[in-house]
């Protein structure tokens, strides 16, 4: 039996498809920072947040709206970035500045 041009094509979307995860999904990234500090963050877009995970300490921040790259705070701490640069700013400490391993 053969199988006609668009069942050809639908079978190869199908399969292009589930071959990249889904957009919603969370994302951990770990970064080297300043100093050798190391830092991760998940980022969870389904939910808006990301959680920041530096010297054991846990901090979940928010999305924010953004011109360009992404930004994430909870008030005293906030990340940006753009590409594999990161930038942590926690409280009136100068900014920590990160790149993507």
């Amino acid at each position: 039996m053969k199988a006609s041009a668009p069942t050809l094509l639908a079978a190869t979307l199908l399969c292009a498809c589930s071959a990249a995860p889904p957009a919603s999904a969370d994302l951990d990234v770990a970064f080297t920072c300043s100093q050798g500090e190391s830092i991760s963050v998940r980022f969870s877009p389904a939910h808006g947040t990301a959680v920041l995970m530096r010297h054991s300490e846990r901090m979940e921040l928010q999305q924010q709206p953004s011109g360009s790259g992404f930004i994430y705070s909870n008030g005293p701490t906030t990340i940006r970035g753009k590409g594999d640069d990161l930038s942590v700013e926690i409280g009136r400490m100068a900014p920590i500045e990160c790149k993507a391993r």
